[in-house]
């Protein structure tokens, strides 16, 4: 039912002309305020965000990749939400995998690689699986392929970015 019908409830007796148009007008008005708040709604969280998705990546401070899908950048703008903090190798391993990657992380010896004593805050990080992402209605975007995976470089930033600042960190593939 829409608000113009429920307006005309409200008149203890049927009226034309002019006040017709007046409920027609004014009923248009609320539809309009229902739909923005039911698109509000579905904003303000993350996980259901469409056109706001900039402003969470920027509050969180997140750079996408021009070829991430929607589905993409709201799971990592939740992981960096969610994510509580730690210095540890389990902590990155897990935060990798919380996110649908799976990682080895070991870490270097001294004296290797011509790295001398610094050699000891090195580490190894390798991809061995990455999470596919799958077309839904409502969740993607026109345009986005029906099968995507994120390339293990969004992966590359966030461990960068959150990594202990005396570490350096080598990424390899297998």
């Amino acid at each position: 039912m829409s608000h113009k019908d429920v307006l005309l409830l409200l008149f203890p007796l049927e009226l034309g002309g002019v006040y017709d148009q007046d409920a027609a007008l004014e009923g248009l008005q609320l539809d309009d305020v229902q739909a923005s708040g039911e698109c509000l709604r579905r904003e303000i969280y993350p996980q259901t965000c469409d056109k706001t998705i900039e402003d969470w990546e920027r509050v969180c401070g997140l750079i996408p990749a021009s070829t991430d899908t929607l589905q993409m950048r709201q799971a990592r703008v939740i992981t960096k939400l969610r994510e509580r903090g730690g210095l540890s190798i389990p902590y990155f391993t897990e935060l990798a995998t919380s996110m649908g990657y799976t990682v080895t992380i070991e870490e270097l010896l001294a004296n290797t690689d011509d790295y001398g004593v610094e050699g000891i805050f090195r580490w190894r990080v390798t991809f061995t699986g990455t999470p596919l992402y799958y077309f839904r209605a409502g969740q993607s975007r026109a345009g986005e392929r029906l099968v995507d995976g994120p390339v293990a470089t969004a992966m590359e930033g966030l461990f960068t970015d959150l990594k202990p600042a005396h570490t350096m960190i080598i990424f390899a593939y297998s």
